[in-house]
């Protein structure tokens, strides 16, 4: 089927592109047990550290509310485990697993052979794309 996209908006091209692309990523990762959201959580928490959902949510650009069910289920099949904060005991602390980290690694590779037959290594678009996301995304200050 021909999409005629050319008097599309930017913003709905890269919505679309969005979409299908983790609508293809979610089929990829069918056979791990695991979404798209929970790969991208995994990778954020494996980046960041033992984390806050708050800060987590933050710095995935969701609503706590969002990555507590996302952490909920990452956390019931063994990927991540969460702990009080020792220094705030209001705080809890969350962290890739071993288990978590284990299929982090199998995610990454999976993704790098997927985007070296996609064509998707394109760095000018990635730097293109960090830029938009840079210049939209609110200040915290």
């Amino acid at each position: 089927m021909y999409v005629n996209t050319a008097h599309w908006t930017t913003s709905r091209l890269l919505s679309t592109a969005a979409r299908l692309n983790e609508h293809h990523q979610n089929q990829q990762l069918l056979d791990l047990n695991v979404t798209h959201a929970s790969a991208i959580t995994l990778k954020a928490l494996s980046d960041s550290g033992p984390i806050s959902q708050a800060s987590l949510a933050a710095l995935m650009q969701v609503q706590s509310q969002t990555m507590g069910k996302i952490l909920e289920k990452l956390e019931l099949k063994g990927l991540v485990s969460r702990s009080r904060n020792t220094s705030d005991a209001r705080s809890i602390r969350t962290r890739v697993t071993a288990r978590g980290q284990t299929l982090l690694d199998s995610i990454e590779q999976m993704r790098r052979t997927a985007a070296e037959s996609a064509m998707l290594q394109d760095e000018i678009l990635r730097s293109q794309l960090i830029a938009i996301i840079t210049r939209l995304t609110p200040s915290t200050a």
